[in-house]
């Protein structure tokens, strides 16, 4: 029952598009396109995210190194932040690949 089940959605999945425009009003542009833009801007919004997230723990690394015993504290929460950061960064582009890729 389930190898049934599981080729026919086999099937269904080569066969059906979740969007069924072809091309958009007002324009020349198609739904290609405009996922082709989406998925440019998100690997450059990327690399300028990963930079800058380089640069700040770096700064970071520097401010807990010279910073005093009352300051410690708050340097490592901010560095903690921007690690968190790079992987907010990280999963929203597997999040934009993944729905650009049931397109």
């Amino acid at each position: 029952m389930f190898n049934c089940i599981g080729n026919t959605l086999n099937k269904l999945g080569g066969t059906m598009n979740l969007l069924a425009i072809e091309k958009l009003d007002g324009g020349t542009y198609n739904v290609d396109s405009i996922l082709s833009a989406i998925k440019t801007f998100s690997n450059w919004a990327l690399r300028v995210g990963i930079a800058l997230s380089g640069v700040a723990l770096i700064i970071g690394f520097i401010l807990y190194a010279v910073s005093d015993v009352d300051q410690k504290a708050r340097v490592k929460q901010r560095i903690i932040q921007t690690m968190f950061g790079i992987v907010g960064i990280i999963l929203a582009l597997s999040l934009v690949n993944l729905i650009i890729d049931l397109f």
